[in-house]
């Protein structure tokens, strides 16, 4: 325990002498020791004495001795900075001595054991925190869907998307009543979001002619096995791939083809040489907007010997179909 008192000692000043049992006033000078008894027999050295009496401030511990002090200067939380005098010890003992708690995260700009001295500023950072709860919404998603139901190009919502909700606790920290960080503690949904579900058109129409436009028809490269989708959205899988001039035809219905097989729409005309009789096959042009489908080589023409460049013959019912489709550049598909 150690007793205050901002007396000054002076050659003929008065200081204060304050124990459990007695109190009394002494008259203590510069260059005169005296024996002073306070429960029981206790002696002040000299040199004790003498210390004090130059001190400007001073103070008496619980065991009579004379203690100097300092002037320091303290800033609690968000309060104006306030001067003490204290003993001269460490910083901790001064918190302990004006009773001034520090709580478990609190902060002080100085480490406890540092020594106290004149006009130390020292500050002390109190550490709170606050909860917070807010309810947010949760944002559904949009979930594409193919379908060859649907045209390619067109859309079709199947199911509205709704929002739903969740319950977000904040954790919040305050250094001296101000906002230091905010963060996430917790998340718990309370309604489940419902995903929004479009579905995209993959079906591509059977166009049998369009108008002519000669960047169309550029021959491309032959290539090796590969996928491709047919017009109705559908994956296949190809082992060939050959790109040249077609042509179409016509006969009356009932005719034999090559094979021995009656004509019909999806039965082409080949060079059995480059596309063997029987092979299945998907043709369409080189930018997908005409498609005569899925066919098979089962006839041959004489464009396979004339020279003319012709690659496939397409079979049409009608010769008005041969004309709409004249000749063109086609890519031909050689299914697995």
């Amino acid at each position: 325990m150690i007793y205050k008192n901002n007396n000054h000692i002076d050659n003929k000043s008065n200081y204060q002498l304050r124990s459990r049992r007695l109190i009394k006033k002494y008259t203590i000078f510069k260059r005169l020791i005296s024996t002073i008894c306070v429960i029981g027999m206790i002696y002040i050295s000299i040199f004790t004495v003498i210390a004090a009496g130059v001190s400007n401030d001073y103070v008496i511990t619980e065991d009579l001795q004379i203690v100097s002090t300092n002037t320091i200067n303290i800033k609690d939380g968000n309060k104006p900075y306030k001067s003490y005098i204290v003993p001269s010890t460490n910083v901790k003992n001064v918190l302990d001595y004006l009773d001034i708690t520090l709580n478990t995260e609190d902060t002080v700009n100085i480490p406890l054991k540092s020594e106290i001295k004149d006009n130390l500023n020292i500050k002390i950072n109190r550490i709170s925190y606050k909860r917070i709860e807010k309810i947010s919404k949760i944002k559904f998603k949009t979930i594409k869907k193919y379908t060859t139901k649907l045209y390619k190009g067109k859309k079709q919502i199947k199911q509205k998307g709704k929002c739903g909700k969740k319950k977000i606790t904040y954790t919040r920290q305050l250094v001296n009543e101000k906002i230091k960080k905010t963060i996430v503690s917790k998340v718990k949904t309370i309604k489940k979001p419902t995903n929004k579900i479009v579905m995209i058109g993959t079906k591509r129409k059977n166009y049998y002619m369009i108008a002519y436009n000669p960047t169309h028809f550029k021959t491309k490269k032959n290539g090796g096995a590969g996928t491709i989708y047919d017009h109705n959205g559908k994956k296949i899988a190809y082992k060939k791939k050959l790109t040249g001039m077609a042509t179409a035809y016509s006969f009356d219905a009932g005719s034999i083809t090559a094979t021995g097989a009656s004509v019909h729409i999806g039965g082409v005309a080949v060079n059995p040489n480059q596309i063997p009789y029987g092979s299945k096959l998907y043709i369409e042009s080189p930018d997908g907007h005409l498609v005569y489908g899925y066919a098979v080589a089962n006839d041959t023409g004489g464009f396979a010997y004339n020279g003319s460049g012709t690659m496939i013959d397409l079979f049409y019912p009608t010769i008005g179909n041969c004309t709409q489709f004249g000749r063109r550049t086609m890519n031909v598909y050689i299914l697995k």
